[in-house]
């Protein structure tokens, strides 16, 4: 039972790293529509939270089949929803990756960071949907 509970525990914690992320398309749109120059370290910081949010994805997969695994449909969904989640953070941090190295370079960097904010807008659909799914019990 304890177990139960620190892994559930854990779970929750975790998932405060991707809500940080849920800002993200929305910070680079201002930032980009601003004509700012802190778009650089904008990415430079998000380029760090992608990274641990790359590890939360891994422990809460694995705390996530701890607290209940079974194969009814509110389980394959989260695994699906888990997947593009997976998915839309790799597609988003390899961009954010290309926009860092060209802005270093001095060179347009303007079309990598509209990709970021399109990966970025559909992992903070994909995390929101997952937490309207585990939230709510509708399944």
């Amino acid at each position: 039972m304890l177990f139960e509970i620190l892994m559930y525990a854990l779970h929750l914690f975790i998932s405060i790293i991707f809500f940080i992320l849920i800002p993200l398309p929305v910070i680079i749109h201002v930032t980009v529509t601003e004509g700012s120059e802190r778009i650089h370290l904008i990415l430079k910081v998000y380029k760090k939270i992608i990274m641990i949010a790359h590890g939360a994805l891994i422990v809460m997969f694995v705390t996530g089949v701890l607290i209940r695994f079974d194969l009814s449909l509110w389980t394959i969904i989260v695994v699906i929803v888990w997947v593009i989640m997976g998915a839309y953070l790799g597609l988003t941090a390899k961009f954010v990756r290309e926009s860092l190295e060209a802005a270093d370079n001095k060179k347009l960097f303007e079309e990598s960071v509209n990709k970021v904010k399109m990966f970025s807008t559909l992992l903070m659909l994909a995390i929101i949907a997952m937490f309207i799914i585990k939230f709510t019990d509708f399944l």
